[in-house]
């Protein structure tokens, strides 16, 4: 967020930010940013929580309950976005071992659908995909840094790095500005 003049008075899309990650990213950036427009798509399941985006000034946020599986709401939340981060996700790694077939659908599904409504908009500039340290795998001294070869342990890690790694092919080889 280093150039104020390319983000104040921006339309920025934030998937999954009625959740707590992205809820307080969304209360940063308007707090910094105030003459940008926020527009929260999320589908408010065990994570996200409308009361998260309580206190935020109507006329800069738009909120659309919606899934990043579905192409009709992506459409709609993204249309006339500057920007886009995708904080949506399925999260734990207990959930994701009861149940990995739905953190498949939407942290890989979900970014495919996010990245081919961002090549059809015009208006956006750039995507930024938010991902976890759980890509890397076990850290057992220090931190894991980006030039780590991704080592997901769990079906939660390994539909994040799939994510991940399928916003980096969209940029390669669409040319996403991701």
């Amino acid at each position: 967020m280093a150039d104020q003049s390319i983000l104040n008075g921006s339309r920025l899309l934030v998937t999954g930010g009625a959740g707590f990650i992205g809820s307080n990213f969304v209360h940063l950036f308007l707090d910094r940013f105030p003459r940008s427009h926020v527009v929260v798509l999320d589908a408010l399941t065990y994570a996200g929580r409308r009361e998260n985006l309580e206190g935020l000034p109507s006329d800069s946020l738009t909120f659309i309950h919606g899934d990043i599986r579905d192409p009709d709401a992506v459409s709609r939340a993204m249309a006339g976005c500057d920007l886009v981060l995708n904080f949506a996700a399925e999260s734990h790694v207990d959930r994701s071992i009861e149940a990995p077939g739905d953190f498949i659908q939407t942290d890989v599904f979900g970014v495919f659908v996010l990245c081919e409504e961002a090549r059809r908009q015009k208006s956006v500039r750039r995507l930024v995909q938010i991902s976890t340290d759980e890509v890397y795998g076990e850290v057992l001294e220090g931190h894991a840094t980006e030039s780590w070869a991704l080592q997901p342990r769990s079906p939660y890690a390994a539909s994040k790095a799939g994510g991940d790694r399928l916003a980096h092919a969209y940029h390669a080889a669409y040319g996403l500005p991701v």
